[in-house]
């Protein structure tokens, strides 16, 4: 299968719960399908796996989950890649995939995207960690309150806001 693993952080650092969880489940896919794993520092991949770390130029501003879901789509293009197997918290997963989607749709290129579906073994609640330094991943109080305001907004301001 000609694919690649996309794994999108859910809170810094790497060594929170949700993160180990996304990198455990994009490690042991990447493994049984034999693909890479596109993603950003906060997912530390297992060493036996080979993955392309998206570069980040400022540590305290990770990419947005726009800038992933283009990067991987320009990968897929770029290796003629036809399937984006996605790793991501559950409460991130609406907007992992409505961006995913949305970049593959204006790359204009039939590639196909799913969610790996390991994920729904854990709650949604425990995705989120009261350790992270990225305070929005704290709580699904403060979760939602960023996410509501990011699934009213249309989708051409989003992506202005998330470039």
């Amino acid at each position: 299968m000609k694919a690649v693993i996309v794994a999108f952080a859910f809170g810094k650092p790497c060594s929170i719960r949700s993160n180990q969880r996304i990198a455990q489940i994009a490690s042991q896919k990447a493994r049984e399908f034999d693909v890479p794993v596109y993603t950003q520092l906060d997912v530390c991949i297992e060493p036996d796996v080979k993955v392309k770390y998206i570069i980040e130029e400022d540590p305290e501003n990770p990419p947005t989950t726009w800038q992933i879901a283009r990067g991987v789509v320009r990968l897929a293009n770029q290796q003629s890649i036809k399937k984006i197997l996605i790793v991501a918290a559950k409460p991130h997963l609406w907007r992992v995939l409505r961006d995913v989607k949305q970049a593959v749709r204006e790359a204009g290129k039939e590639i196909e995207v799913c969610v790996c579906e390991e994920i729904e073994q854990y709650p949604e609640n425990s995705w989120f960690c009261p350790d992270s330094t990225q305070d929005r991943v704290r709580s699904r109080e403060k979760w939602n309150k960023r996410e509501k305001i990011l699934k009213l907004i249309p989708f051409f301001i989003y992506k202005n806001i998330a470039k």
